[in-house]
C-alpha cells in the first residue's frame, strides 16, 4: 500500500513560476475552493505523474488544464502567459517506511514519457540528495520491464500483478491502468458508474469481476487460473499420447493388434496396463508371444533333422502340395468374405456417422427453440397447445388425431437426443474398431497367401528335381518362418519403446485430473466468500448510514459474477428477482452507493487481506446537490474508513463555512483555497 504525501504542480511563463504545494496526511484530506479555480487540476494531475491517463480514457492526452499545458493568468482580470516548462511531482509512502518522488515533465524539458524517481523524500530532493532513477511509459515493457515506471509503481506498491486472458487470445498482465479507477473517482466520468469505469478497451477479458477479485485478494482467481492451467495441460498431455498411440499403431505394421492400449489416457493405464501384440495365425487371434514361440520350435524341429531327399519324400511332398493348395483356396475365399464384411462395417460406420451428424443437428435446433422459449416465443407452439394459431378455439378433438401418447417437451427431447448421441458415437468407435481389425487380419491372409504361393511353387518344383536332390521346400519354408518371426520382432521392440512413455504421460494425466477434481467445481473458497460477505455487509450499512432510500439497503447485494451491487426484490407472484441497479435507483443514491462502494473497500482492507492501493479519491463527492446532512455523513465515514493507515483525498467547492458544519466532530486536514489554486510564486 502507498500513500501520498505531497503534491507538486509548476507551471513556468517567461515572467513567472506559477505553482501550488500541498503537503498531505494520513486520514480524510480535503481540499477546498471555488468552482474552476483547479482543485480537479490538483488531483488530476496524481493521474498524470503515475502515468494513468489510459486508465480515463483511450487517448493519451494530457489530463491536465491549459494552465499546465499552454496559457496562464494571475487571476481572471490579468493577461495569460505563455506556458514554457510545467511538470508535476508526487511524493509517494509505502507501508514499509519507503519513499518514492516522482517527476513527470507536461511541456518543456524532457519525454512525457519519461519518469524521474527519487528513493527519498521531497525536500532532500529539493536539497539535491538521493538517488534518482529514470523509467519510461507507454512503450512495450513499461509494465514488465525493470526500466519500465509501472513495474517499478507496482513494485513500490507491493503488487504482484497478474496474468489474464485476452480477447486475442492470448495473456498479459493486469495492467494498473484497470485498477485505479476502483481507487480514483475523477469528476467527469467516474460518477458516472459504480465500478469504475474500467478501461475495457484495453481488450482484457472479464475485466470488471479480474479487477475486484485481485483488489479482493480472493483465491477466485488463483483457483480459476490454476484451472486453467491443469485444463491445459491435460490437453496437451492428451495430444501428446494420441500422438504417440498413432506412432505406435501406424508404425506396428498391419500384421498385428495392439491390445491394452486405451484411445486415451487414463489413470488404470498410467499404474498398471499391460499392452500386447496379437496375430491372425492359423485362423484365429492369437498373443504374438505364444506364436512366436509356436514358429521357433518349428524352426528348431527343421534344424534338427536331417532335409529330405526328393526320392526319399515324393508322397510327403505330393500331400504337402496338396494340402497348400487347398490351404490357398481356403484363404482365398476369406479374403472374399472379408471383403464383403469390410463394406458392410464400413457401410455402417459411415451410417453411424451419418447418424452422429443429424443429431447434432437436431440437438442446436431444440437447444435454439428451448431459448426462444425461454425468452418467451410461443412461435410454433399452437399445436402442441391444441390451439387454432388463427381463431384461439381449442381444437383438440375437432381438427387433430387421437394419440395415446404426448409428445415429448424441449427439455426431454435434449435429453434423449443427448443420450442418442452417447450411444451412436460408442456404436460409431466400436464399428471403427471392427474396421481396423478386418484389416489386418485381411493383410494377416495376404501375407500368408503369398506364402502359400511361394510353398506351391517350390513343392512343384520339388517335385521336378533329380530325386537325389534336397527338398527345396523345406529350406524356404525355414527362409520365411525366420522372416516372419524378424518383422514380429521388431514391430514388438518399436511398441515396447514407446509404452512406456505413453505410460508416463498416463501417468501426468492422472495427477492433473486429481488435482483438478480437488479444485472443485467453484472458484471462491471459503476464505473468499467469508471477504465478499464482510465486504457486502460493510456496503449495506454504508447505505443505510448515507439515507440510501431508493431501496432497502438489505436488498442490496454483489452479483457473484462481476461483483457488481444489485437489488434482490419480489415480482407480483412473490419470486425472488435479481436486478442490475444502474437504472433502478435515482442519481442522488447513484452517488451514494458509489461512495459505499469505494469506502466499503477501503474498511475492508483494514480487516482482510487485500490488494488495496492505500488512497481513495473522490473528486467533487457532493454530486447532485447533496444535502449537507448526506455529506457530513460521507465525510465522517470517510475519516472512519481510512483511519491512520489509509488516506481519503476529497475535494469540494462546497463554501467553507458548510464544510467545517459537516466536519463537526470529524479529525480532517483541510487545504482551502481563494482564487486560482497556481499561484505565481
Amino acid at each position: 500500500m502507498i500513500q501520498i504525501r505531497h503534491i507538486r504542480l509548476r507551471s513556468i511563463t517567461a515572467e513567472n513560476s506559477y505553482g501550488v504545494d500541498v503537503p498531505l496526511s494520513p486520514g480524510l484530506n480535503i481540499i477546498q475552493a471555488d468552482n474552476t479555480s483547479g482543485k480537479s487540476t490538483t488531483l488530476m494531475s496524481i493521474i498524470y505523474a503515475l502515468g494513468l491517463e489510459r486508465a480515463i480514457s483511450p487517448k493519451l492526452d494530457v489530463p491536465l488544464p491549459y494552465a499546465m499545458r499552454e496559457r496562464i493568468r494571475r487571476d481572471t482580470q490579468s493577461p495569460y502567459e505563455a506556458v514554457l516548462e510545467s511538470h508535476v511531482v508526487l511524493e509517494l509512502a509505502n507501508e514499509n517506511g519507503e519513499y518514492l518522488t516522482v517527476r513527470r515533465d507536461i511541456t518543456g524539458a524532457a519525454n512525457q514519457k519519461l519518469v524521474q524517481t527519487w528513493d527519498c523524500r521531497l525536500n532532500k530532493v529539493d536539497l539535491g540528495l538521493g538517488n534518482q532513477r529514470d523509467f519510461f511509459l507507454y512503450d512495450a515493457g513499461a509494465a514488465s520491464r525493470e526500466d519500465g515506471f509501472h513495474h517499478r509503481l507496482a513494485k513500490f506498491i507491493g503488487w504482484d500483478l497478474p496474468q489474464v486472458p485476452r480477447f486475442d487470445g492470448d495473456e498479459g498482465l493486469l495492467y494498473i491502468e484497470t485498477l485505479f479507477p476502483m481507487f480514483f473517482v475523477e469528476q467527469k466520468r467516474g460518477w458516472s458508474a459504480v465500478q469504475g469505469p474500467l478501461p475495457t478497451y484495453l481488450g482484457i477479458q472479464d475485466l470488471p469481476r479480474r479487477v475486484m477479485e485481485f483488489i479482493l485478494d480472493l483465491d477466485a482467481g488463483k483457483v480459476r487460473r490454476r484451472r486453467s492451467e491443469l485444463r491445459k495441460e491435460q490437453l496437451i498431455l492428451q495430444t501428446r499420447y494420441r500422438e504417440l498411440r498413432r506412432e505406435v499403431v501406424e508404425g506396428k505394421g498391419t500384421l498385428v493388434r495392439i491390445e491394452g492400449l486405451p484411445n486415451e489416457p487414463t489413470a488404470g493405464f498410467g499404474q498398471d496396463g499391460t499392452v500386447q501384440l496379437s496375430v491372425y495365425y492359423s485362423d484365429e487371434w492369437r498373443s504374438l508371444a505364444s506364436v512366436t514361440e509356436e514358429i521357433r520350435s518349428r524352426i528348431s524341429a527343421f534344424d534338427e533333422s536331417e532335409y529330405a531327399v526328393v526320392d526319399n519324400a515324393t508322397n510327403e511332398l505330393k500331400a504337402e502340395l496338396v494340402e497348400a493348395e487347398e490351404r490357398y483356396e481356403d484363404l482365398s475365399s476369406q479374403i472374399q468374405v472379408l471383403r464383403q464384411d469390410f463394406q458392410l462395417a464400413d457401410s455402417e460406420r459411415q451410417g453411424f456417422s451419418d447418424r452422429i451428424e443429424a443429431l447434432e443437428t437436431d440437438l442446436l435446433r431444440n437447444q435454439d427453440a428451448l431459448k426462444l422459449q425461454k425468452l418467451g416465443s410461443t412461435l410454433g407452439s399452437a399445436a402442441t397447445d391444441h390451439t387454432c394459431p388463427t381463431c384461439q378455439q381449442a381444437v383438440k378433438t375437432e381438427l387433430l388425431p387421437v394419440v395415446s401418447r404426448e409428445a415429448m417437451g424441449l427439455e426431454e427431447n435434449i435429453i434423449f437426443i443427448k443420450s442418442q448421441l452417447d450411444l451412436y458415437r460408442a456404436m460409431l468407435g466400436s464399428a471403427s474398431d471392427s474396421l481396423d481389425l478386418i484389416k489386418v487380419r485381411y493383410q494377416s491372409l495376404r501375407e500368408e497367401i503369398q506364402e502359400q504361393r511361394s510353398k506351391i511353387r517350390s513343392l512343384k518344383r520339388d517335385l521336378l528335381r533329380p530325386t537325389t536332390s534336397p527338398a527345396r521346400s523345406e529350406l524356404e519354408e525355414i527362409v520365411r518362418l525366420e522372416a516372419r518371426l524378424e518383422r514380429w520382432q521388431t514391430q514388438q521392440e518399436k511398441v515396447d519403446g514407446v509404452v512406456d512413455g505413453l505410460r508416463a504421460i498416463a501417468r501426468e494425466w492422472a495427477r492433473a485430473r486429481a488435482e483438478l477434481k480437488d479444485l472443485g467445481p467453484g472458484d471462491l473458497t471459503a476464505s473468499d466468500q467469508s471477504k465478499i460477505n464482510a465486504f457486502q455487509n460493510t456496503i449495506q450499512s454504508l447505505l443505510a448510514r448515507f439515507r440510501f432510500q431508493s431501496f432497502r439497503a438489505s436488498d442490496i447485494t454483489l452479483s457473484p459474477d462481476d461483483f457488481r451491487p444489485q437489488v434482490v426484490t419480489e415480482d407480483e407472484d412473490g419470486e425472488r428477482v435479481v436486478k442490475d441497479i444502474g437504472f433502478e435507483a435515482s442519481a442522488s443514491d447513484g452517488i451514494r452507493l458509489k461512495w459505499a462502494y469505494i469506502l466499503a473497500l477501503t474498511q475492508l482492507s483494514k480487516s482482510f487481506e487485500t490488494n488495496h492501493v492505500g488512497f481513495s479519491v473522490f473528486d467533487e463527492p457532493g454530486q447532485q446537490q447533496m444535502r449537507e446532512l448526506d455529506l457530513a455523513a460521507f465525510f465522517e465515514a470517510s475519516a472512519q474508513s481510512a483511519g491512520t493507515q489509509r488516506q481519503i483525498l476529497v475535494t469540494t467547492s462546497e463554501v467553507l463555512e458548510r464544510v467545517n458544519a459537516a466536519l463537526q466532530g470529524v479529525e480532517a486536514t483541510i487545504h482551502s483555497f481563494e482564487g486560482f489554486i497556481l499561484k505565481a510564486k
